[in-house]
């Protein structure tokens, strides 16, 4: 056996350990930025139209708990109906029990009805949904635009030797990925987190008010379901 031999291949597995390490080193962590500090470009009206994109989005998270309710009570007049004992409608005219005949007629009274309710709450969401994608866009595109603006003012006032250690395309890369990526992270991404907030608040509120005992029940085997569809989506 050559030691020599050995003792330069070891030497050449530490020097490559080395070289391993030195590079990790060299990447540096990236800062972080806060929530907050995401939207310290914005103005005034920039503001505005976030919160009423949010009261925008917190109305469309709360159609849904709606719309349940009315569904709920919509069973329940179809189920009501199928109880002969729950037919107490009186005929205004003589008196006697109503006929067949009246009874579908008040039915449909009550359906229609129903679906008054349910036109009311797709208009609303239309409307909602509306206001919350646009307005949180349009935030985020005014927005978009003063951050790309200071990012080409201060490129200009770099020192040329600054241009030589720095290649253009990292600087249009830059300019256009990076700072879509910031798009995408402050537009209606932040009023579908309203949205859905609220319609977990709101589904809760209105459980609790309808029926207690069944939402406990589900509260508790919440965490069984949460695993089950986690599982599933994997």
């Amino acid at each position: 056996m050559d030691p020599e031999g050995g003792r330069n291949g070891r030497a050449e597995k530490n020097f490559l350990k080395m070289g391993k390490k030195s590079k990790k080193e060299k990447k540096e962590k990236k800062p972080t930025v806060s929530t907050f500090a995401m939207f310290r470009y914005s103005n005034w009206l920039d503001k505005l139209y976030m919160l009423v994109g949010t009261m925008a989005a917190i109305i469309h998270g709360a159609a849904l708990p709606l719309m349940m309710l009315v569904f709920g009570d919509m069973t329940d007049s179809f189920a009501n109906a199928s109880i002969p004992g729950n037919i107490t409608f009186i005929n205004a005219t003589n008196g006697s029990n109503p006929n067949e005949a009246s009874f579908f007629n008040i039915l449909e009274a009550e359906m229609t009805t129903y679906a008054y309710y349910y036109s009311g709450i797709g208009a609303g969401v239309l409307v909602a949904a509306y206001i919350q994608v646009s307005f949180w866009c349009l935030a985020a595109g005014r927005q978009i635009l003063t951050i790309r603006k200071q990012f080409f003012h201060a490129i200009m006032r770099q020192e040329i030797g600054w241009f030589d250690v720095h290649d253009v395309g990292e600087l249009n890369t830059r300019l256009t990925d990076d700072v879509s990526k910031i798009n995408e992270g402050i537009g209606d991404k932040i009023g579908m987190f309203f949205q859905s907030i609220a319609t977990f608040f709101i589904g809760f509120i209105v459980g609790f008010t309808r029926g207690w005992k069944l939402t406990l029940v589900i509260l508790a085997i919440s965490p069984v379901l949460g695993l089950s569809a986690a599982i599933w989506a994997k």
